[in-house]
């Protein structure tokens, strides 16, 4: 590390935080804020609260000179929603009316971070693309987005429907849609968003746009953030290897959503994965794993905040990864303890352990894949119904079922 850096650095999150609070103070010195260090938050009373993480991490990948710029926008978005009324009117809302998409665990995190603060479990109206994704509506504002929850749309007396109907209208008339393409030999070739207007991922939905682009085998997507959508074919090895490196890329930017891949089915995206024997199936898998590791790791932090207010005694296992020295390939992992009521999260393999972890005794009775553990005891384990799904699993195997599971071999 230089010692500029040293010196001139991004600040711990303590410190940002304190930043956030004194620029925020400046516009309205009334306004009732509290850190919650813990939850990474500022509350801000009646105004809702303000999630740091996405801020913080653009702020600290963004050069010195571009910080300031970054931390006005969102200070002047923020103020520009507080204390804003949505026309009562549809009639007059839904020109300004827009689709967002975004990571499914973004939306799910809003109702498990309001009861980790106490407050009801509370989720936007949604619409799921694929498994990992989620489209949701926003006003747009000049200098931010207005999420649309279900009390609004309860008060203009649609529905959800027809108000995604009446943002995809809109999102397709906004013209100047600008897409950068990497044609090959065969005319097929990578198509790259470049409008920089934070609806590049949300142009997803733009089918009939998509379907006008070469591609060799069926359209295959990605959103790695809100900047970026790109789309080449499923049998495009070259095209398939550039939104590796895109992907791979997009974890040092700032406004993630997910590295996994979708294809176009129909009319509907699917999550997408290419064949085992493909050579970029293992790059694709470990996008994957890092995409769902840490929606996974934030959940965990939110769940076990939730759990110990409340007084349960739950072990919130946590969603590992370990890369095979041989072949490169990386996969994921859970943990299923004897004795300990546990949330399990679905993992490539499950790991059921005996023993006691504080004095080192501990000991593999079992290992599996997946799918091999649910057909075994499949009986023992009960999903929560939440995103990323964990199962909660209370009883452990008997010595016949943990031998039928067996040992899964490195």
């Amino acid at each position: 590390m230089a010692w500029l850096d040293f010196l001139f650095g991004p600040p711990s999150r303590d410190k940002f935080a304190k930043l956030v609070m004194a620029e925020l103070r400046k516009l309205d010195a009334q306004s009732p804020l509290k850190y919650d260090a813990e939850q990474f938050l500022i509350d801000r009373g009646g105004e809702g609260f303000i999630n740091l993480s996405n801020l913080y991490h653009e702020y600290c990948q963004s050069p010195r000179g571009q910080r300031t710029a970054v931390l006005t926008r969102f200070i002047r978005g923020c103020v520009g929603t507080t204390g804003f009324e949505l026309p009562a009117d549809f009639d007059d809302v839904h020109p300004d009316l827009l689709p967002v998409v975004r990571s499914r665990f973004y939306l799910e995190s809003v109702g498990l971070q309001s009861r980790a603060r106490g407050g009801e479990d509370f989720m936007p109206p949604q619409q799921l693309i694929g498994d990992h994704l989620s489209l949701s509506l926003v006003y747009d504002l000049p200098q931010a987005m207005r999420s649309i929850i279900q009390d609004d749309l309860d008060k203009w007396g649609v529905t959800f429907y027809e108000a995604v109907e009446a943002a995809r209208r809109n999102l397709d008339q906004m013209g100047n849609v600008s897409f950068a393409s990497l044609q090959g030999q065969s005319g097929d070739g990578v198509y790259f968003s470049a409008n920089g207007d934070n609806y590049d991922a949300s142009r997803l939905l733009m089918l009939d746009l998509i379907r006008k682009f070469q591609v060799r085998g069926d359209y295959v997507a990605m959103v790695p953030n809100r900047d970026t959508l790109i789309i080449t074919g499923s049998e495009d090895e070259a095209g398939l290897a550039v939104m590796i490196k895109a992907a791979e890329d997009s974890f040092d930017k700032p406004r993630p959503i997910s590295t996994i891949a979708l294809r176009l089915e129909g009319d509907n995206w699917e999550s997408w994965l290419p064949e085992p024997s493909s050579p970029h199936y293992a790059k694709f898998h470990e996008l994957k794993v890092r995409t769902v590791g840490m929606e996974y790791n934030d959940q965990k932090e939110l769940l076990e905040q939730i759990y110990a207010a409340a007084g349960d005694d739950l072990f919130v296992a946590s969603y590992s990864a370990v890369q095979n020295k041989e072949t490169g390939r990386v996969s994921s992992y859970a943990v299923w303890p004897a004795g300990v009521p546990t949330l399990l999260p679905e993992a490539d393999a499950v790991m059921l352990l005996r023993g006691n972890p504080q004095a080192g005794d501990v000991a593999v009775a079992a290992s599996g894949s997946w799918q091999r553990v649910r057909d075994i005891v499949g009986d023992l384990m009960q999903p929560l119904g939440m995103y990323p799904e964990r199962w909660r699993v209370a009883e452990f195997p008997t010595d016949q079922q943990l031998a039928a599971i067996g040992k899964q071999s490195e």
